[in-house]
């Protein structure tokens, strides 16, 4: 087996991996592309708010600073011009339908999107069809989006182009800066889909020319399910209009029979009504502790961290479907095996084993995070060697 020569930063991680139960109870967690576990300080953020609850101290002045807080550690992350330009969204899918529905369509306006998308980024775009907008998918073999096929397919009609900034079944990770450059050239919506890449690698949307980012708190990010964000740059938010209109638009929400007020002028005005305060404080707590552990610093583990990962794999009898080169991938690590044999024997034998890994579209997908150690993995792949090996037996 190969024996690891750099994983950046292992002395600076250690204290941080106290804050992930699991670990010491023998999990190896490689599933951050699912789900990620929620770390002590989440839960303990989310306790006391309920615990709050509980007892009848129906003063949310805390909780509504942590609202205030999240969207500017967002921006902070993102490199985004204000929190102003930060909503706060339950999922991804409420994110990207925020700005489909929010558009004014014409007749033949054209969307641009990969094939092999999740389903998330494709779903609010079809529900434009109504309106006679075309859906134009872009051949992924192998999950692989190609910059220039997906450049190709843009033509004088197109108005929006979709992309997932990481592909959730490949891991490989588009080429941002350039694409946003070609959109923006071009007149044409950028829309991302962020959340297999936000909390595992940089996204600076300004330097990508981004007109909207959507993105769930529940995978790399490490919050609760029900939290996430959508960013809008400023000359799409200006542009966008709310398909759903809450209370907490307007720009007094609390002078309640005013129906005439004018709407706030924040990203605020497409959040709706109440929001999901227990979930927002634990994505706050989320946001710090990315925050204070470094987010360029988490960036260089994962990317190392799926590089290693990669390495060890290709000397097993399985075929790495991950794209190699670091800046094609973040924490994602797909593998297939052999002759289209069925995986789901030795993703049952890995969970046994304490390895939490996905199995999606016949492939075993893999994805530590910035706290995984290179130990953790060489057990997974040994493991993972002896449910191969298993299965020989049994075959033979």
């Amino acid at each position: 087996m190969a024996t690891v020569t750099v994983l950046p930063y292992a002395q600076e991680t250690e204290p941080f991996r106290s804050l992930f139960p699991h670990c010491a109870d023998g999990i190896v967690y490689l599933d951050h592309a699912g789900a990620g576990p929620l770390p002590l300080p989440v839960v303990q953020a989310m306790e006391r708010h309920l615990r709050r609850r509980l007892h009848g101290q129906t003063d949310l002045s805390d909780e509504l600073e942590a609202v205030e807080r999240t969207r500017w550690l967002i921006a902070a992350l993102l490199n985004a011009p204000s929190p102003g330009t930060i909503a706060l969204m339950p999922n991804t899918t409420t994110a990207l339908a925020t700005v489909a529905m929010g558009l004014s369509w014409r007749h033949g306006d054209v969307i641009v999107v990969g094939a092999r998308e999740f389903p998330a980024n494709v779903y609010p775009w079809r529900a434009l069809r109504r309106f006679g907008v075309e859906l134009r998918l872009v051949p992924m073999p192998e999950g692989l989006l190609e910059l220039e096929q997906l450049v190709a397919a843009i033509d004088a009609r197109t108005r929006l182009v979709t992309v997932s900034a990481v592909q959730f079944l490949s891991g490989d990770r588009i080429a941002l800066e350039e694409l946003g450059e070609i959109c923006a050239q071009r007149g044409i919506w950028l829309v991302v889909d962020g959340i297999q890449a936000v909390g595992a690698v940089r996204v600076d949307v300004q330097r990508c020319r981004i007109s909207a980012l959507a993105c769930g708190g529940a995978k790399w990010l490490l919050a609760p399910h029900g939290t996430g964000f959508l960013y809008l740059a400023p000359p799409l938010q200006e542009e966008l209009q709310p398909a759903l209109l809450g209370w907490l638009a307007a720009e007094d929400p609390w002078n309640f029979f005013d129906y005439e007020q004018p709407l706030v002028s924040s990203a605020r005005r497409f959040e709706g009504g109440s929001l999901n305060v227990a979930g927002i404080v634990g994505l706050c707590a989320a946001l710090e502790l990315l925050h204070r552990y470094g987010v360029e610093r988490a960036e260089a583990r994962v990317v190392a961290l799926s590089g290693y990962l990669r390495e060890l794999l290709l000397f097993l009898p399985v075929r790495v479907q991950t794209p190699e080169p670091p800046e094609r991938r973040a924490g994602i690590v797909s593998i297939s095996l052999p002759d289209g044999e069925s995986a789901e024997p030795v993703f049952h034998f890995l969970q046994r084993s304490g390895v939490r890994c996905s199995l999606r579209m016949g492939w075993l997908r893999f994805s530590p995070h910035w706290y995984t150690t290179a130990g953790e993995l060489e057990y997974a792949v040994e493991k993972l060697r002896e449910a191969l090996q298993r299965r020989g037996d049994h075959r033979t």
